[in-house]
């Protein structure tokens, strides 16, 4: 160590380690830094995007849910009948995300009010949907009663990829999560 440098000089600087004194190369260390950045920056989205195991199941059935459901909304108000196929898509969905991603996180505390939430709004859009199809709707409020409806299932999907599949990739074991998803069907 020189005379100019000592270790005790800088706190939590190891002994033995000396300090750059002088000219240092800043735009090849600048370089390196801003590319470890982006890199950091790039594999954060990309973790945000790139599900694996039960994520990846409950975020494709989520999504088939959703494309059917834009495809209503595309087609205009569905009728009574259109909305059979979203009920059964929706139940089959809540089915197997109630079987699977429910149960494993039900006894991991800090996943537990995802869950309760999933599972509650879950049930009441099941049961908009069955007053949709069943109910007596006057004709007249029951395209904004069906508009509403579907908003609110669009708005479950985008809900639930935001609390419990977040949930889901932190609370389990990557060899759980791939256990749980052979459940879905594919």
């Amino acid at each position: 160590m020189s005379e100019m440098t000592k270790s005790q000089d800088t706190a939590g600087v190891p002994a033995g380690h000396e300090r750059i004194s002088g000219p240092a190369n800043i735009s090849g260390e600048a370089e390196f830094f801003d590319a470890r950045a982006r890199a950091d920056s790039e594999a954060a989205a990309t973790a945000r995007t790139h599900h694996e195991g039960l994520s990846a199941e409950v975020v494709a059935s989520a999504n088939r849910v959703h494309e059917m459901l834009n495809q209503m909304r595309h087609n205009g108000t569905p009728s009574r009948a259109e909305l059979r196929p979203l009920a059964a898509a929706l139940t089959e969905h809540c089915r197997l995300v109630e079987a699977t991603a429910h149960r494993a996180l039900k006894d991991h505390h800090a996943a537990l009010g995802a869950v309760r939430q999933d599972h509650a709004e879950g049930e009441r859009l099941r049961g908009q949907l069955d007053y949709l199809m069943t109910g007596d709707i006057p004709e007249g409020s029951y395209p904004l009663t069906a508009g509403g409806t579907l908003a609110a299932i669009d708005q479950y999907v985008g809900h639930e990829q935001r609390d419990l599949v977040p949930a889901i990739e932190r609370e389990l074991s990557p060899l759980e999560s791939a256990r749980l998803a052979r459940a879905f069907p594919t």
